[in-house]
């Protein structure tokens, strides 16, 4: 099997769980799981490992039962968004979603997977059309191939799926996630892509000097400022770090940024 594709500068290892869980008797109430940070920074095309780590481990955490997915999250890689919505989608009890500070990009993928999807009232959501960025990787012809042909398909899912939960065109869809559209949570719930907004809740700050979650945040062209002046990471006095971080902006490859 192949090495793992690194999507966004950061510390984690191939394979490594990027979500946390937290079992009944830790959380008072229903079992939870935490994506607080990238939605993965390896790709998961090729990735048979991973995915079944996460299935297992939900199955195992939930038992069938309701469970809680907590979200504060840039984004990351749409392919394993993908998978996840599917797995989650799969499992036989109810899942809550839960919007602790942020849903953007490939994360409302994730989001939308719940029966319900809950919003603090401080949170934010944002669509936009799926693209790769891929960090210090060399991709032959056919490993790009099978990206933008998944990543096609994955788009016209999206779409789909956007449509079908919120009750808003494919029309419409389409054009919010071309112009990257950021919403507040009353706007989230407005435009039906969230169901309930949770009043007096304080966004969650552990994730803000999270290098991979701060690099994510940094690839969109329309985040509310408020959320950039937030997420700035500590000053790194290493070299070898701001090179490669140098090197990554020169090498972002974005594919099917498409205009529907």
């Amino acid at each position: 099997m192949s090495q793992p594709i690194r999507c966004f500068d950061g510390q984690a290892q191939p394979h490594e769980p990027f979500w946390r869980a937290r079992n009944a008797a830790e959380t008072g109430g229903d079992p939870e799981l935490e994506f607080y940070g990238p939605i993965s920074e390896y790709s998961w095309l090729d990735d048979e490992i991973t995915p079944k780590i996460f299935k297992d481990q939900l199955y195992k955490l939930g038992n069938g039962g309701p469970i809680t997915v907590r979200i504060d999250s840039p984004g990351g890689d749409v392919v394993a968004a993908s998978a996840i919505r599917s797995i989650m989608t799969d499992y036989p009890g109810q899942i809550t979603t839960r919007i602790d500070g942020m849903a953007a990009s490939a994360a409302v993928i994730v989001a939308m997977a719940g029966s319900r999807v809950r919003i603090m009232d401080s949170a934010y959501m944002m669509i936009h059309d799926p693209a790769v960025v891929v960090f210090l990787a060399m991709l032959d012809i056919d490993t790009l191939g099978r990206l933008h042909d998944q990543l096609k398909a994955i788009k016209n899912g999206i779409v789909a799926t956007y449509a079908s939960k919120t009750g808003l065109s494919v029309e419409r869809i389409a054009r919010m996630m071309a112009d990257e559209t950021w919403m507040s949570a009353r706007e989230a719930v407005a435009l039906g892509f969230a169901t309930e907004i949770i009043e007096g809740g304080q966004k969650p700050a552990n994730q803000v000097k999270n290098l991979a979650f701060v690099n994510a945040l940094k690839t969109y062209v329309n985040v509310p400022p408020a959320l950039l002046s937030s997420s700035e990471p500590a000053p790194v006095d290493d070299r070898e770090t701001r090179e490669a971080q140098s090197l990554r902006n020169e090498i972002q490859i974005i594919l099917c940024k498409e205009t529907p």
